[in-house]
């Protein structure tokens, strides 16, 4: 059987029995025989139909055969496929005795080669429906043959075999491609304004990985930025914020445990709390994305929720096998980009440290595992036991952070000070430890901050700039006391 040909009742192992689906829309031969009739006609047209079909897209094997004899006089000899060369290549290759004859035949069956993107589209769509009725098909008889013990299993199968369907011939895969120049992509009222989910911290689509040691505290900083962002309050600030909606999803706790360690959120964000904008799913077993059951779950749930801001995780208990291999955490970032790109939305993902090296006390601030995901994420922050939050993976555009929190206050963890309140601590002792007027370069080589931050603060218009008046720019010393 053709890999394209559908499956029917034949196919089926004895015993099947499916009634194959087979609408008269699956064959259309005149579309056949009139687009390969326009090519020889008109040569010319060839190349500009070269990406609207595959060879197997034709019904009938001898059009293939003789669509495959056209782009191989066009692509291999570089020359126009007109019925002599093509002629010539039929004889050349053993076929002009079952084939030559038809050529006469598929000019005489054009209307007009004006015609031939017509004709190729009505050709491409049959061969989509054949498509579609051989996978449609089988996963009936996934469906029939299951049992209770194979449900799950055939479940999987079935909807792969449908999402293989939509990648291969969906509308997107039969669109004419094309890629946005750069006026397209620089054009929009919007300039670069933020698409924030949480002013300061995370926008839409960007990445975050938020790794501690074991009982530092970053499942409760999850779970407080999650409540806090859907209730509308800034999770470290207070300030209020436009609600946005949150999926939690927990693969380490149980549900007595997120029960005890939900509560008093709930209670302190009280009715500022839309109970709607705040999902929260319970997989204590963990789940692994390196299987299609459980991308296909995420993808589903993802879609159904439609979060602004999704935050899952530890990272060990995304997938089986073993952490530090590619194999296995791989598909895991993979699968979390395509969510994101879904649903727009912001994804705060936790993980654990790897243990101290042999000899030394200090553990590493990375996450435990694949070396790729030093590379993943916009943003990388780690809380240590303390409260201070460090960047192991800088922020790739200016965020507000804070640089510790305390436990206490209104929330479990509390901002020590904002992060531009520390910035400007920072800023001021500089200045008192150089002892002399400073230029931006010494302020950036003395504290580690961007000038664009130091800019930002104590600018023209800066949160600051009423204690550096004489601040400008340029590199000129303009420090003044």
């Amino acid at each position: 059987m053709r890999d394209d040909a559908p499956y029917t009742d034949t196919d089926a192992p004895p015993g099947d029995n499916v009634t194959p689906l087979r609408p008269p829309a699956l064959h259309n031969p005149d579309a056949e025989r009139a687009l390969l009739g326009a090519l020889l006609l008109e040569p010319g047209r060839a190349p500009q139909l070269h990406d609207h079909l595959e060879p197997h897209d034709f019904d009938d094997p001898r059009y293939e055969q003789i669509w495959d004899a056209i782009y191989t006089v066009l692509l291999r000899d570089g020359v126009q496929p007109d019925y002599l060369m093509v002629t010539n290549h039929l004889r050349e290759t053993g076929q002009l005795t079952k084939l030559g004859r038809l050529l006469p035949e598929l000019i005489d069956a054009c209307p007009t080669p004006a015609n031939a993107e017509h004709y190729a589209a009505q050709v491409r769509n049959a061969a989509r429906l054949r498509q579609a009725d051989q996978a449609l098909n089988r996963g009936l008889q996934l469906v029939r043959t299951a049992t209770p013990d194979t449900v799950d299993s055939s479940m999987a199968e079935t909807l792969q075999t449908l999402d293989d369907l939509s990648a291969r011939v969906g509308p997107r895969h039969n669109a004419t491609i094309r890629v946005p120049t750069i006026d397209d992509i620089l054009a929009g009222d919007d300039e670069d304004a933020y698409d924030w989910v949480i002013p300061g911290l995370i926008e839409h689509q960007e990445r975050v990985i938020l790794t501690a040691e074991e009982g530092a505290g970053k499942s409760t900083l999850l779970r407080q930025i999650g409540i806090t962002a859907a209730a509308g309050i800034h999770p470290f600030t207070g300030e209020a914020i436009d609600p946005v909606r949150v999926l939690h999803v927990d693969v380490e706790n149980s549900l007595r445990q997120s029960r005890r360690r939900y509560r008093p959120l709930r209670i302190q964000a009280g009715a500022n709390l839309d109970p709607d904008l705040l999902r929260v799913e319970i997989r204590m077993a963990g789940i692994d994305l390196t299987s299609a059951e459980d991308r296909e779950w995420l993808l589903r749930t993802t879609a159904a929720v439609q979060p602004d801001l999704l935050l899952i995780g530890p990272i060990y208990k995304l997938a089986n096998g073993d952490p530090t291999e590619e194999t296995s955490a791989k598909p895991v970032a993979m699968i979390l980009d395509q969510v994101r790109e879904a649903t727009d939305c912001g994804l705060i993902l936790e993980a654990h440290v790897a243990k101290a090296p042999s000899g030394q006390k200090k553990r590493p601030h990375e996450p435990y595992g694949w070396s790729g995901w030093l590379r993943w994420p916009e943003i990388g922050i780690y809380l240590d036991k303390d409260g201070k939050l460090t960047h192991w993976r800088g922020a790739r555009e200016e965020r507000d952070w804070p640089h510790k929190i305390e436990r206490g206050g209104h929330w479990p963890w509390t901002a020590a000070l904002t992060g531009p309140d520390q910035l400007w601590i920072a800023i001021q002792k500089a200045r008192m430890d150089h002892g002399k007027p400073m230029s931006q370069r010494d302020l950036v080589e003395a504290t580690g901050i961007p000038k664009t931050t130091i800019a930002r603060l104590v600018g023209p218009g800066g949160k600051y700039a009423h204690g550096w008046p004489g601040y400008n720019n340029s590199n000129k010393v303009t420090d003044k006391r």
